[in-house]
């Protein structure tokens, strides 16, 4: 179980925080990986996605980009995986197939760099 969030708010309901499992929690935590810059997360430096590397070479952001799916707990594989890199917006739109524990998710995710 993870405390839910939505659009990096912490939902209360009845004074407390409302909790989310299974697929969607691997969803939620799946969203936030793709969304944290390496060297973001204080705890460890090493955690997240270098997209200002990436951008000038799109077959390593590719790679990590997996990498960071992969890493989530309850994800077993990703199939189907696209990646446009929107140059014009500096958007990364990607799109899977997630085999969970749970069953499959389909991701639809985009991220603004």
């Amino acid at each position: 179980m993870d405390i839910y969030m939505n659009d990096n708010k912490l939902p209360m309901m009845n004074g407390d925080f409302q909790l989310v499992s299974g697929i969607d929690e691997i969803k939620q935590q799946i969203t936030v990986a793709l969304n944290t810059f390496y060297g973001d997360w204080v705890l460890d430096y090493t955690k997240g996605i270098d997209y200002a590397y990436g951008v000038r070479h799109e077959e390593f952001l590719e790679h990590d980009v997996k990498n960071q799916i992969r890493g989530v707990k309850g994800v077993l594989s990703v199939d189907d995986f696209t990646m446009d890199y929107d140059k014009t917006n500096l958007t990364l739109n990607i799109s899977a197939v997630v085999k969970t524990t749970y069953g499959k998710l389909d991701l639809r995710s985009s991220i603004n760099i």
